[in-house]
């Protein structure tokens, strides 16, 4: 029987496209356990709640033999990605950073500690996301350095010329819109100053020529993770995008083969090994294994974020400030 509601829902959050709702009901931390946005607890400030896909190049990928070691390879690869983003953008001891859309702060709490800035302020526009990342902050000794704010990535409370950095790690897709996000991170950049996003896109203009029902598809799918249609971007767009906003220097380098299939397996060992802690069912770690194997035949371009975003490129975004 078709549960009404929960395809009411569905259909619901599809439309809608809302980050604040999708990170506050329906998707918490990608880490072990699987913890939903309401289990996500504070006790030290060291634990990880990343949300990335992660940078899977230097991490041994998940399979069918290692799947009970999911949690830490994945940690790994989220670690991976919010390093590649720091060395991109050339991050040091005189930099002052502004994040949007930090999640519970990982990176933040990386970049302070390893990179050292002079500050980083966090802007997010989920309050739950916020408040756990303000506490993490105050255990870790962290507050003098940096500052978590509630508020809209697309209309940055902030004068112009106020930070050398702005990062946007996989969240950019979720503003409402991508462009009116690159005009605020321009007019708050200092001259000279670095754009760095980890960001999905499409290698080419995939929508056109699609029949309506496959882009409805497409449509419901990006809408469930408040992917907004505004932000369906090929590369091409996504350069002309940043130059019509004032950068120089842009470029787009791809990581998709680095990301997409590395995350794939990850993503099915996690939700198997966390069922089985939840005892969810007869979940077993031998299906886990056997569902891992399958996942590792899919082909790269049918992959969930080809088949059901239609983003077939995930990018290292890098623009300048002139």
């Amino acid at each position: 029987m078709i549960d009404v509601i929960k395809v009411a829902k569905q259909l619901k959050s599809a439309v809608l496209a809302d980050p604040e709702r999708f990170y506050t009901k329906e998707t918490g931390a990608w880490v072990e356990g699987m913890p939903t946005p309401q289990e996500i607890q504070v006790r030290t400030g060291r634990e990880p709640y990343w949300i990335n896909l992660g940078y899977w190049r230097d991490v041994e990928r998940v399979n069918e033999n290692n799947v009970e070691r999911v949690g830490e390879l994945f940690k790994a690869a989220q670690t991976q990605m919010a390093h590649l983003l720091a060395k991109t953008a050339r991050l040091g001891p005189e930099d002052t950073v502004l994040d949007c859309g930090n999640g519970y702060a990982d990176q933040d709490l990386l970049w302070a500690e390893e990179y050292r800035p002079t500050r980083i302020t966090g802007v997010n526009i989920t309050p739950n996301q916020v408040r756990i990342g303000r506490e993490r902050v105050r255990l870790t000794g962290l507050d003098g350095v940096i500052r978590l704010l509630e508020g809209s990535a697309t209309a940055l409370p902030f004068g112009a010329n106020e930070f050398s950095v702005v990062f946007a790690l996989e969240s950019a897709m979720h503003f409402r819109t991508r462009s009116d996000f690159l005009r605020e991170a321009f007019r708050v950049l200092r001259p000279g100053g670095r754009l760095v996003m980890a960001d999905m896109c499409q290698k080419t203009d995939r929508e056109a020529g699609v029949g309506l029902r496959r882009r409805l598809h497409y449509r419901y799918w990006r809408g469930l993770i408040a992917f907004p249609e505004a932000n369906v971007w090929s590369t091409q767009r996504y350069l002309s995008e940043l130059t019509g906003a004032g950068f120089k220097n842009a470029r787009l380098d791809s990581i998709a083969s680095d990301v997409y299939p590395g995350v794939n397996t990850a993503i099915v060992a996690l939700r198997g090994m966390a069922a089985i802690s939840r005892r969810l069912g007869n979940v077993t770690v031998e299906k886990v294994r056997e569902n891992v194997l399958k996942a590792r035949q899919i082909p790269e371009d049918q992959l969930q974020w080809t088949d059901l975003f239609n983003c077939d490129e995930y990018a290292v975004v890098y623009a300048e400030k002139p």
